[in-house]
């Protein structure tokens, strides 16, 4: 699929969500990264924490695409139906929260956010950086702040070193704990391979 602009990508049932552009694979040319959003609801069924269920939601598309300087045009070089959350659930805020191309990284922000239910809210961002003819997590960071408490949990991974720097703080008045510490995996999740939320990188706790 190519296109001399983002518009050419949209279906007609469908709508641009938010879009970044910065050169992804180091030639030199701006690349783009969108995400496009179904415009009417639709029931599917959702996989969380190996549970199923159907919910109602407006289904979206991360597309990324390179630009061919001699043709002149964008064509796209990865789709991931299944990577942006989607807004279902009507007691939690929008859950995407940004994209963005920077010195040839990919980063894309959500943030948890529950008006009812929970007093935890978290902001979670994933990095990519193509490679060997992919893009791979290269990066995660998570906070967390339980609003009741005032609680603080900073995780950032850094699946280069395989290290990750975790920063607490109980709000008790003393001083934030901050270590470093390893971890383990098999190999770097890709957008065909990652979910966000369902990849248990350490015991009982998700990216």
């Amino acid at each position: 699929m190519e296109g001399q602009s983002i518009s050419d990508f949209i279906p007609i049932d469908w709508k641009l969500l938010a879009s970044a552009k910065g050169d992804l694979n180091n030639d030199k040319n701006d690349d783009i990264a969108f995400i496009i959003q179904y415009k009417d609801s639709v029931s599917i069924e959702k996989i969380e924490f190996d549970e199923k269920e159907t919910v109602v939601t407006q289904p979206r598309i991360l597309i990324l695409a390179f630009f061919n300087p001699i043709q002149k045009k964008y064509e796209v070089i990865e789709q991931s139906n299944s990577f942006i959350l989607n807004h279902d659930d009507p007691n939690m805020s929008e859950p995407f929260q940004n994209i963005e191309i920077k010195k040839g990284i990919l980063r894309i922000d959500f943030q948890i956010f529950m008006n009812a239910g929970s007093w935890s809210m978290s902001n979670n961002s994933y990095v990519f950086r193509y490679q060997q003819n992919e893009f791979k997590l290269i990066g995660a960071d998570y906070n967390y702040l339980h609003r009741g408490s005032g609680e603080t949990e900073n995780r950032s991974y850094n699946f280069s070193t395989k290290k990750v720097k975790i920063s607490t703080d109980d709000n008790s008045g003393s001083k934030e704990k901050t270590l470093l510490r390893p971890f383990k995996y098999d190999k770097l999740k890709t957008f065909k391979t990652f979910i966000p939320f369902t990849w248990e990188i350490e015991k009982d706790f998700y990216l």
